[in-house]
C-alpha cells in the first residue's frame, strides 16, 4: 500500500510538471489591420539572399495573421509597396502591425510582445539612414571618413539611450548595435572605391570587427558590408595587375577566391550564394554556365541550391529569343498601350521612378539617345513605377516627354515589373520586331555599347 502511494504521489508531480512546463514555440505569431488597403501587396523579402525572397502575407477584409516558422531571432524586411520595414522576430513571441495604407508613416503601429524592440528598431533605422551622401562624395576621403566615424559614434550613443533600462531582448540589443557597426563600416568600404589616394590605415576598423558571427546573417546590414567587403578584398587583389585587371570577368573571379578562404562554412555559402546570385541578377545569364558548376561544387547549403536553381530558371524565361512578357499600360494621356502596338520595331523599355537618383542620372543620356534615334526603327518606353499617378504624369510632361510613357499601377508589386525581373532601377530591357528578347540586362544611355548595338541592329535591316 505504501508502495502505492509513493507510485501516485510521483505520477501526480511527473503530470503537475507536465502541466506547467513551458513549451515555446518555434513560430512567431504575426497579427495586423490595415485600414483603407489596396491592392498592395504585405510580405516579408529579402533582397540579398539570406531566406526566402518573400513571404506573402495574406489581408482580407483589412486584417491578417500568420505563424512565421523561425528557429532564432531574426530581422527581417517588411513590405508593402514602396514602405520598407525592418521588423525584430524572435520565437515564440507576437507582434501585432496596423497602419492606415493612405498616410503609413504617422499611423504604423507596433503591439504584441516584440512591440518595443520594433518600436525601437523603427527609429533606429531611420537615424541609420540620415548619411549626407552629397558631402562625404564631394569632400576629400580625409574628411569624409571622419565624418562617418563621427556619425558612428553619434548612433552608437544614440542607441545606448535609447536601450539603457528597457526590458528587451539580449539578442535584440546585440542586433541593434551590430546594425550600426556594420552600416558604418560598409559606408567606408565604399567610400574607399573612390581613387582619392587612401591612407595606409584606411582599413584599419575592419580589425575591430567580427568577419564571421553566422548569426549576423540575419542582419541585412551585416550581409551588406560582407558584399562590399569581399568585392574590396578582391578589388585590391588585382588592382597592381594591370593585364588581369582588363579581363572582363577579372573582379568577379578573385570575388570566389576571398570568398573560398573565408573559414566560416555558414558565412562562406552564403557569400558564394549572394555572389552568384547578384551576379545573375545584373548580368543575366551571359557567361553563366560555368559560375554555376563551380557554385554547386563549393556550396554545402541546400537551402541555396534550391533558391540558386530557382532563379536561374527565372533567368531563363528572359533569355535572347524568348517571347517578352506582354503587358497592356496606360500612357499620359489615359491611352491604353500594348507592346504587341510596336510589332515591326525595336523596343527600348526603361523602368524607373521619379525619386530615383540613378534613373535621374541616366535620364539626359536616355534624352540625347532619343533624340538621336527617334526617326529610325526603334521605340523607346518607359514605364514607371510611382505610385503617385500625378506626379508621375507632371514629372513626364516637364522632365521626360519622349518616346512613350507608361505607369504600372501597383508600384513594386505589379505584374509587369516583376515578369521583366527588374529588380532595381533604372532597368534596361532590348525587345526586337517580332516581340522576343534581345537583352534582359541591355546596355545603359549613358554607355558607349549601347548605340553601338543599335547601329548593328538597324544595319542589319
Amino acid at each position: 500500500m505504501k508502495q502505492l502511494i509513493i507510485f501516485g504521489f510521483a505520477l501526480l508531480l511527473i503530470c503537475s510538471s507536465c502541466q506547467t512546463k513551458e513549451v515555446v514555440s518555434n513560430d512567431v505569431s504575426i497579427t495586423g489591420q490595415i485600414e483603407n488597403h489596396d491592392q498592395s501587396v504585405l510580405k516579408f523579402q529579402d533582397f540579398m539572399g539570406k531566406g526566402k525572397r518573400y513571404t506573402e502575407i495574406v489581408v482580407q477584409d483589412g486584417t491578417f495573421a500568420i505563424n512565421l516558422p523561425i528557429n532564432k531571432p531574426v530581422i527581417k524586411m517588411l513590405t508593402f509597396g514602396s514602405t520598407f520595414k525592418n521588423i525584430f522576430l524572435q520565437p515564440g513571441e507576437t507582434l501585432d502591425i496596423s497602419f492606415d495604407a493612405l498616410k503609413i508613416d504617422s499611423t504604423f503601429k507596433f503591439g504584441g510582445s516584440l512591440a518595443s524592440e520594433n518600436v525601437l528598431l523603427d527609429s533606429i533605422s531611420g537615424k541609420l539612414k540620415k548619411v549626407d551622401y552629397n558631402y562625404i562624395y564631394n569632400e576629400s576621403l580625409e574628411n569624409a571618413g571622419k565624418y562617418l566615424d563621427s556619425m558612428s559614434a553619434a548612433n552608437k550613443q544614440y542607441i545606448e539611450a535609447l536601450i539603457v533600462d528597457q526590458p528587451l531582448s539580449t539578442h535584440f540589443e546585440e542586433y541593434a548595435k551590430a546594425m550600426a557597426e556594420y552600416n558604418n563600416s560598409a559606408l567606408k568600404i565604399m567610400l574607399g572605391e573612390r581613387q582619392d589616394e587612401q591612407p595606409n590605415n584606411y582599413y584599419d576598423f575592419i580589425n575591430q570587427l567580427s568577419l564571421e558571427n553566422d548569426d549576423y546573417l540575419d542582419i541585412w546590414e551585416y550581409r551588406f558590408f560582407l558584399s562590399y567587403y569581399v568585392e574590396m578584398k578582391a578589388n585590391k587583389r588585382i588592382q597592381p595587375d594591370s593585364v588581369k585587371i582588363a579581363e572582363p570577368d577579372a573582379l568577379f573571379d578573385e570575388s570566389l577566391s576571398v570568398i573560398k578562404e573565408l573559414k566560416n562554412e555558414n558565412i562562406r555559402d552564403y557569400a558564394l550564394f549572394n555572389a552568384l546570385n547578384m551576379r545573375l541578377s545584373e548580368k543575366g545569364l551571359v557567361g553563366f554556365e560555368n559560375y554555376y558548376t563551380y557554385f554547386k561544387e563549393h556550396n554545402k547549403d541546400p537551402h541555396y541550391a534550391e533558391q540558386l536553381k530557382l532563379l536561374y530558371e527565372e533567368k531563363q524565361l528572359l533569355a535572347p529569343g524568348q517571347p517578352a512578357p506582354a503587358f497592356t499600360l496606360e500612357d499620359v494621356d489615359g491611352n491604353l498601350v500594348s507592346l504587341n502596338d510596336f510589332k515591326g520595331k525595336y523596343v527600348y523599355i526603361d523602368f524607373w521612378q521619379t525619386l530615383c537618383p540613378r534613373s535621374a542620372r541616366e535620364l539626359p543620356y536616355l534624352l540625347n539617345l532619343h533624340s538621336d534615334y527617334q526617326d529610325d526603327n526603334i521605340e523607346f518606353v518607359s514605364i514607371s513605377v510611382n505610385e503617385d499617378e500625378n506626379v508621375w504624369r507632371d514629372y513626364v510632361k516637364e522632365h521626360k516627354n519622349m518616346g512613350t510613357s507608361l505607369r504600372v499601377t501597383q508600384s513594386w508589386d505589379s505584374k509587369t515589373y516583376t515578369d521583366y525581373q527588374a529588380n532595381g532601377l533604372p532597368a534596361f530591357i532590348l525587345i526586337d520586331t517580332e516581340g522576343n528578347i534581345i537583352d534582359p540586362k541591355a546596355a545603359k544611355p549613358s554607355s558607349k555599347e549601347i548605340r553601338e548595338i543599335f547601329d548593328e541592329l538597324l544595319k542589319s535591316k
